[in-house]
């Protein structure tokens, strides 16, 4: 099914999770933040502080390759 949810990072802290959905809006990606509180939106969301960034199954490839680190100038 290509509208079924993927988790494709998880996170310590709410802060690094949100700047790789940003990366990931940029790119022109949609997706999701679950965390704790939201466990009974989705039962793959992880446990404890985790926050977990998930996309839909089509756009997992492009997702992880808008993620990967990019070498910044100094």
């Amino acid at each position: 099914m290509s509208d079924s949810l993927v988790i494709i990072r998880t996170f310590c802290n709410l802060v690094d999770a949100d700047d790789a959905q940003v990366e990931l809006l940029t790119a022109g990606i949609h997706s999701l933040l679950f965390s704790d509180d939201s466990m009974s939106l989705h039962p793959n969301s992880p446990p404890g502080d985790a926050v977990a960034l998930a996309v839909h199954n089509r756009d997992v490839t492009l997702a992880e390759a808008a993620l990967t680190i990019k070498p910044r100038l100094a």
